[in-house]
């Protein structure tokens, strides 16, 4: 299909490569996330003995404590005693209220508070902060998902993929592959356990592979811009720009401010004229 088009292979896949870096960059943040995670569990009180959430109910939607938490964050760059301050006194329902303010600063410490520790209900809410008008909370929002994907299911398979996709970075791709096989049959359901076999079947060049678990990955959850991002870079590989070009539009639809994507759009498109 893209001999007939001459040089517009070119320009496709500089805009694939540009997404391949900008979710590798996204990558590396939400492993920050995980790790920070893992440093401290998560209990029902507050070191204060009082619920989890019990400050969130009733503080405002504008310049509420979680923005005090915020500042100090950014004045530190203390991600440990962030999450410390959260665990302490949020639960994901408070969080979510709080990422519906009207106060830039106030989504921002929120949605960057939902990647340490939403869970799977936070996908949709966050995932809407995708077309926030600020690119801050659009770029938090997008590394927060990926925490989120990775705590989408039982503690022992969230702890199971953690392990797995540390193989990945590690190259040790068939013991990777024989553990998230195993995931996989165990939890149908696990979205990313999918999306982390797509990624060990992109590595070793199974690209239709590839795009059939990716398939599977939007089944389960149609947020997911990784698992369309690599989709569709199998495609163009494959040599099937239409269907490259199809992804690429669902994948703008949820992230509508990606100018990867819009370019890889736009590049497939005159590549069909």
């Amino acid at each position: 299909m893209f001999e007939k088009v001459g040089g517009q292979m070119r320009p496709v896949m500089r805009a694939v490569k540009h997404l391949i870096r900008f979710h590798q960059l996204n990558l590396q943040f939400a492993g920050l996330m995980l790790a920070c995670l893992f440093l401290t569990c998560c209990g029902a009180n507050g070191s204060d003995g009082l619920p989890k959430g019990a400050l969130g109910r009733t503080e405002p939607l504008v310049n509420p404590v979680l923005l005090g938490y915020y500042e100090s964050f950014l004045e530190s760059q203390d991600i440990d005693t962030f999450l410390q301050n959260i665990l302490a006194r949020y639960n994901d329902s408070t969080l979510l209220r709080l990422l519906e303010s009207s106060q830039v600063e106030t989504r921002r410490a929120s949605v960057l508070a939902l990647g340490l520790v939403g869970g799977p209900q936070c996908n949709t809410p966050v995932a809407a902060r995708m077309k926030d008008s600020d690119p801050v909370v659009r770029r938090f929002a997008e590394n927060a998902l990926w925490g989120i994907w990775f705590r989408s299911d039982s503690p022992a398979n969230n702890e199971e993929l953690t392990a797995v996709r540390n193989l990945l970075s590690e190259e040790r791709f068939e013991e990777a592959m024989t553990r998230v096989n195993a995931l996989i049959s165990k939890a149908p359901q696990f979205a990313e356990a999918w999306n982390q076999r797509a990624i060990l079947h992109f590595t070793r060049g199974d690209l239709q592979k590839s795009v059939d678990d990716c398939r599977e990955v939007v089944k389960r959850n149609p947020f997911h811009f990784g698992a369309m991002s690599g989709m569709a870079q199998s495609l163009v590989k494959l040599g099937k720009p239409n269907e490259a070009l199809d992804v690429f539009k669902a994948q703008i639809k949820i992230q509508p401010h990606n100018e990867a994507v819009q370019a890889a759009i736009e590049s497939l498109e005159r590549g069909r004229l």
